[in-house]
């Protein structure tokens, strides 16, 4: 049992992501307002202003990246601090799995004075040039790593630049508060459908996206033929488990157990991604 209130399951509502076809550009794509991931994620991490605001928009991108991966079962996004850099924030990481998406904050512990100011702009809290990697997990085999480093404020652009670089996909992306939406040419787009594609999405006004239904966001593509093409619904969900964290304790020595370990003979160990604790005997993990 953990220790604390039981973060591991949403007590918000779940989110729905929505595949879609743009028949006469050859582009596909996928949409989600992410609102009951984010108010949860503030809620587990305690996260408010700028800092929630990407947060959550690093998980809303993870969701993204996995609806255009092809059979995976498992992404992950990571954003690392540029080397050296004098930011608040060293890392935000994001898993998402079919369903479920989590992640974590990584602060630099020397700026704790930073953490408190409105800052603007991805680089203005990590930094330039941002590193970010990701993990495709296709359920079999190894799986694919990759590393790339970008200057931009924007998050998108970040993304946008990897799929570019790393994937060879030509796609474009919009993470603007609670919402991520990201097209994707197929087979065959060739630069003229592409630009309709762009364009359509470049003429979504920002009161629509800000607070707009995926039916009135999705109706500024009728001209090039949308259609949905299938569903699925996510929320910020964390699966540790008490022998999860029992199987974390056998990489520490038996010396350093005991040092850890209370009067009673426990150890507690808090989950980084959603901060329920537990409480673990020694002698389980002990060799």
């Amino acid at each position: 049992m953990a220790d604390k209130r039981d973060m591991t399951t949403s007590v918000t509502e779940p989110d729905t992501l929505t595949r879609f076809l743009l028949s006469d550009a050859s582009t596909r794509g996928a949409i989600i307002r992410g609102s009951g991931i984010n108010a949860e994620a503030k809620r587990i991490h305690g996260l408010n202003g700028p800092v929630a605001e990407l947060f959550g928009q690093t998980l809303l991108a993870s969701i993204l990246l996995l609806s255009i991966s092809k059979s995976g079962v498992r992404q992950v996004l990571q954003l690392d601090a540029a080397n050296g850099a004098s930011a608040p924030l060293q890392r935000l990481l994001s898993e998402a799995r079919g369903g479920a998406v989590r992640g974590l904050v990584s602060w630099q512990e020397e700026q704790t004075a930073l953490r408190y100011e409105d800052h603007a702009g991805l680089s203005s809290w990590m930094g330039n040039p941002i590193r970010l990697s990701t993990v495709r997990d296709m359920g079999v085999g190894q799986p694919y790593i990759s590393t790339i480093e970008h200057h931009s404020d924007f998050l998108a652009d970040h993304i946008i630049h990897y799929l570019h670089q790393s994937v060879q996909i030509r796609a474009d992306v919009i993470l603007i508060g609670d919402l991520a939406i990201l097209i994707e040419a197929m087979p065959g787009c060739d630069e003229e459908n592409w630009f309709k594609a762009v364009e359509a999405m470049a003429k979504i006004p920002d009161s629509v996206l800000e607070n707009g239904s995926t039916e009135s966001i999705l109706s500024h593509f009728s001209s090039l033929n949308c259609k949905t093409v299938g569903s699925d619904s996510y929320a910020y969900h964390c699966d540790c488990t008490q022998e999860k964290m029992k199987l974390a304790l056998q990489g520490i020595s038996n010396e350093q157990l005991h040092e850890l370990a209370d009067e009673n003979g426990k150890v507690t160990l808090s989950c980084q991604y959603c901060d329920n604790s537990y409480a673990l005997d020694i002698g389980e993990a002990e060799a």
